[in-house]
């Protein structure tokens, strides 16, 4: 496009000041608003594919809505001819992809700042219902004044509304990735906190927590691999700090930060030297099983002590030692003007005076399944006695456990003033059945469980026949009554055949550490563990590999090397130790 051409009647042309793989970027004037603003223009392989162009205008046009310090705003969409554009604000500065290139590693509390303005306008968005989908360094804007501003929501966003695959994914993008878009499964806003968690990662670390040669092999890291802490490359980060790090960086969506106001918070903490809680710090739930309350039922008169009847239904009628003259006359009223479920209560208590009123027995009221102070409940009102079996201790409501046995049974004939002894135990767990979710995607399987009281263990598992992403079975299995709170496994689709989800293990000994490296990412693998041992053989060449050549492993595995020193096979000392591990790999990260 050249200088000077006008847009639309209304946007001047002043100079290109980018380009990139999505689009052109020009400086331009709004003749109508004289001021200058940034102008997109989508490249002409986009432009030619309607769907995307369709979505690209409803995204940019929901992003347009947004207004905050740290989000770049959308002022216009537009087309022209063929031509399709999005003009947005014109920020004066540099992407942090350039900040970060010409600085290296940033101070600690300025990536904390960074990210805690990044997360700000996420939180905006978020709660709108818009989701970046592709939050990395070159969609940062970093001002003449240090204010950090994301970009690209629209083109980001309408890019991923199909399913992406690991053959669409690229090397600008991969690195930033959550393990959700790289094996193409469902995105939220905990998708964007995860990246935001690999960029802090790489502002005080230096480096990316993973890397490959190819996007493939990037990917499947951040599926499998987990990241080397970041203070063992920076080792003046505080412990709060790796700790937000590596929880935004969770694999599992429901394991993350659930949103950027909660990531805010924490980030916040770790600035002013507050501790922030971590796996380590995570409370053991007691988990306790209610006895749920039993429904009372009115007597005659408002009032009654539950027993039990023929059927075990337990119906509560106090003060038993009103007259035989107050109860008929209560009854007769009641019948005269009450609905049928009081005359029933009335039927039931004229019943129980009756039998009691004659003979001096009533009829045990069934205790099992209750606890203590539920028990005494039942028996308010009467002269009967509650007992511990083994101690002929009387029960009091503060005990602990379930009735589980009684002497006598529910149903029979007891005087009034009798002794029950009862069995005190363990409550039954309460149970729930485990519900259907296969085929559904990953993060609805995981709340439709989690609904359910359960926790929830995910494994990926190889198959062909349920799309990526998607559950294939629980264990237990759908339907199976599994007490509360128990963990259940899902599972779920790869999207691949058992034999494409492995590779054969290539031998890489006498091969230096970077030629390794290239030969396992070019057979899915990746370089894992690498320390130097005592050897005759040339210093720097691999002399010893974790899995030998022609194992058949899972793709991503990570092979450990041992590294010639090229100092023979000579005894340690407590000054040259045999085995020195060489900076930025796996050992003693933990």
């Amino acid at each position: 496009m050249t200088n000077g051409k006008i847009i639309d009647g209304r946007y001047e042309i002043i100079e290109e000041i980018g380009r990139g793989g999505m689009a052109q970027v020009f400086l331009a004037k709004c003749l109508v608003l004289n001021r200058y603003v940034a102008i997109k223009v989508l490249r002409p392989e986009y432009r030619d594919d309607a769907e995307f162009i369709k979505r690209f205008k409803i995204e940019a046009q929901s992003a347009a809505s947004l207004s905050h310090p740290n989000i770049v705003s959308i002022y216009d969409v537009g087309n022209e001819g063929d031509m399709e554009y999005i003009v947005m604000e014109h920020v004066e500065g540099i992407t942090l992809k350039q900040y970060l290139g010409a600085k290296g590693t940033l101070p600690w509390k300025e990536a904390v700042d960074s990210a805690a303005q990044i997360c700000s306008g996420l939180e905006h968005a978020h709660k709108k219902g818009i989701i970046h989908k592709d939050i990395k360094p070159e969609n940062i804007m970093i001002t003449k004044e240090g204010i950090l501003k994301i970009t690209d929501f629209g083109i980001a966003k309408a890019l991923n509304q199909g399913t992406i695959t690991t053959g669409g994914l690229t090397m600008g993008s991969v690195h930033y990735f959550s393990p959700e878009q790289a094996r193409g499964g469902i995105t939220d806003a905990k998708t964007d906190l995860y990246s935001v968690g690999i960029l802090l990662y790489e502002m005080v670390a230096g480096k990316r927590p993973f890397e490959g040669e190819t996007a493939i092999s990037v990917a499947m890291q951040h599926i499998e691999a987990e990241p080397v802490r970041p203070s063992m490359f920076n080792q003046s980060i505080p412990k709060s700090l790796e700790t937000v790090i590596l929880k935004a960086m969770k694999k599992n969506q429901s394991e993350r930060y659930q949103s950027a106001t909660e990531m805010l918070i924490d980030l916040k903490k770790v600035y002013v030297g507050s501790h922030v809680a971590g796996d380590e710090d995570a409370p053991k739930v007691k988990r306790t099983v209610s006895v749920p309350e039993k429904k009372e039922s009115p007597d005659a008169a408002g009032t009654g002590v539950r027993r039990a009847g023929a059927t075990g239904t337990k119906t509560e009628i106090k003060n038993p030692k009103n007259t035989k003259k107050k109860k008929k006359n209560d009854t007769l009223s009641i019948l005269a003007g009450v609905g049928t479920a009081v005359v029933i209560a009335a039927a039931i208590f004229v019943t129980w005076f009756m039998t009691t009123g004659s003979s001096g027995e009533i009829e045990c009221p069934e205790l099992i399944n209750t606890t203590t102070e539920q028990a005494l409940n039942l028996i308010a009102g009467t002269d009967l006695t509650i007992v511990l079996d083994k101690t002929n201790e009387e029960i009091t409501a503060d005990m602990e456990g379930i009735i589980t046995e009684q002497d006598p049974k529910s149903g029979k004939g007891i005087k009034g003033n009798a002794i029950i002894r009862v069995v005190l135990g363990e409550a039954p767990p309460e149970t729930e059945k485990v519900p259907t979710v296969s085929g559904m995607l990953e993060s609805e399987a995981i709340a439709t469980l989690r609904n359910k009281g359960f926790d929830v263990s995910v494994q990926v598992e190889t198959s062909t026949e349920v799309e990526a992403g998607r559950a294939i079975k629980t264990k237990p299995e759908a339907a199976a009554p599994v007490p509360k709170g128990s963990t259940i496994t899902l599972y779920i689709s790869s999207g691949e055949s058992e034999e494409d989800a492995y590779t054969m293990v290539p031998s890489v000994l006498g091969k230096t550490e970077a030629e390794a490296k290239k030969i396992l990412e070019e057979n899915n693998l990746i370089l894992g563990e690498v320390q130097q041992v005592a050897s005759d053989k040339e210093k720097g060449v691999i002399v010893k590999q974790s899995e030998a050549e022609g194992n058949r492993v899972k793709k991503g595995k990570a092979i450990d090397v041992r590294v010639s020193n090229g100092q023979g096979n000579t005894t340690p000392t407590p000054d040259t130790p045999a085995v020195t591990p060489t900076p930025g790999n796996n050992a003693n990260q933990n």
